[in-house]
């Protein structure tokens, strides 16, 4: 990454030490061959590693690299409280998901085949390694996880027979499942708890307390629930990757035509199925960003095989989420340094934007028919209650029965989409109140700069300076943003 002496440099050579597949997934092949050891001693070396990088780094003063240091440090105190404190790795058989993540991004990276294919090699070889060691990191099972992990196993093995891996890598992966079916776990799954959670938003520079963004939401979801009414008349769809596939094609012109938003010349998106091991937590459809250190800028927009989602104007409005001008466009945009793409990923901007683009593009007249709007609405209210179930599975205030209780009857889900989301909540808290509250700031921030412009207003123009800096806190482009405005 270069100096070695650049405490921020070493910061992420640290962290590629630890998470090599992290290294492929940002396109930094040099690391294609590596993988994550795993055990309770590579734990507590990147424990002890995260650290010594967090204490140079706060104490690094360079004026050119503020932002990214100042985003830097925020990261590696994220990864401090959820990985160093709160321990979810104790209670969560993290292998088969963590060795699905590593292929995946050595399959989706464009690196040559030949090379690729003997990456791939290397990484698979190591399977029956990392299965072993990370046995002895769980102490205290528990029933949600373990049933989580066993899913993800059996997409892993899906996957390991498409690619016709060795004998010895399989029966390790039928070793592990009997390893699993042998676990006495825990009912429930292990909250991260009202302290951490906290002082987790605090650190990621969400200033209002879990209390008040649960209150808020439910206030708002109720509102809206009763505002929704009944489902008007849409169109059931076969295919739904072709239809996502024409969906994203009209977004995209939709948003040049209008001027919604810049787009970078040279970015790419193509249409793949969702991994299999992923399959157990995407229900409908997912993005993964360009590497920002290849030579193509290339997103992926994932289905999910036979996708809950089967309505024309439900997958219209995914698509807008999901690429244009939601998160594809977002986050192929180039940024002012190379650390950027790398330190800066604040949810409440990720999130927020590409949900706040789902109402923008309803406001701009996308899509007049009823089923479209109602579409919208009914998403709204997902996100509201996804604030509320996050603030309180995380806390310990709500079970995991409880929280696909409220998204079947509430957010108007299905039982086994709604499964699927909350096992996702369960291990990144804090991370689907992001959603509701990023849209909230962020049209909050556009009336204030309407308000200080009137008729100098351009809905371009403050589109282009909120993404211009990349995924920084939404409080932290606000300062940016009112400055950049008053000059």
């Amino acid at each position: 990454m270069g100096d070695p002496l650049n405490p921020l440099d070493k910061t992420l050579q640290d962290m590629f030490s630890c998470e090599p597949q992290t290294a492929t997934y940002l396109g930094l092949h040099e690391y294609d061959f590596l993988y994550p050891e795993l055990g309770c001693e590579w734990m507590s070396k990147c424990l002890d590693t995260l650290e010594l990088d967090l204490s140079e780094l706060s104490s690094w003063e360079e004026e050119k690299l503020e932002l990214d240091i100042q985003e830097a440090v925020r990261s590696l105190k994220v990864m401090q409280i959820t990985t160093g404190f709160w321990r979810y790795w104790k209670s969560y058989p993290i292998a088969p998901g963590l060795i699905s993540e590593m292929l995946i991004s050595t399959i989706l990276r464009n690196a040559p085949e030949d090379f690729k294919k003997k990456a791939l090699e290397a990484r698979i070889k190591a399977i029956p390694r990392m299965l072993e060691n990370s046995k002895e990191m769980l102490s205290k099972p528990k029933k949600v996880w373990v049933q989580l992990a066993r899913a993800e196993l059996n997409g892993l093995k899906l996957m390991l027979l498409d690619m016709n891996a060795p004998n010895d890598v399989l029966e390790s992966l039928a070793e592990y499942d009997k390893w699993l079916d042998s676990l006495e776990p825990e009912e429930g799954f292990e909250p991260i708890g009202e302290t951490l959670f906290e002082e987790l938003l605090r650190i990621r520079g969400i200033v209002e307390t879990p209390s008040s963004l649960a209150s808020w939401a439910r206030s708002e979801a109720r509102k809206l629930k009763e505002e929704l009414g009944e489902e008007p008349q849409g169109k059931e769809v076969e295919n739904a990757k072709d239809v996502y596939l024409e969906a994203v094609k009209r977004a995209k012109n939709f948003v040049i035509e209008k001027k919604v938003a810049p787009l970078a010349l040279d970015e790419e998106l193509e249409a793949i199925d969702t991994p299999k091991p992923l399959i157990p937590t995407i229900p409908y459809a997912a993005y993964f960003p360009p590497a920002p250190f290849e030579w193509r800028n290339l997103g992926y927009l994932s289905v999910t095989p036979g996708a809950a989602k089967r309505e024309y104007y439900d997958i219209l409005n995914t698509a807008v989420h999901e690429t244009y001008p939601g998160h594809h466009l977002q986050l192929s945009l180039h940024l002012p340094t190379r650390y950027r793409p790398i330190v800066a990923n604040a949810t409440d901007l990720i999130e927020g934007w590409a949900h706040y683009t789902e109402e923008l593009m309803m406001e701009l007249g996308f899509e007049t028919n009823p089923r479209y709007v109602w579409q919208v609405k009914k998403d709204m209210l997902w996100r509201l209650v996804r604030v509320y179930v996050d603030v309180e599975l995380s806390t310990g205030k709500m079970s995991f029965e409880e929280a696909v209780k409220e998204l079947v009857e509430v957010a108007m889900l299905d039982e086994n989409s709604a499964k699927a989301e909350v096992l996702r909540y369960t291990l990144s808290p804090g991370y689907q109140l992001s959603y509701a509250y990023g849209k909230r700031r962020i049209k909050e921030m556009r009336e204030e700069v309407k308000e200080y412009l009137g008729s100098k207003f351009s809905l371009y123009e403050f589109h282009k300076t909120l993404l211009k800096e990349g995924s920084l806190p939404v409080d932290v482009l606000r300062k940016l943003i009112l400055e950049e405005v008053q000059k």
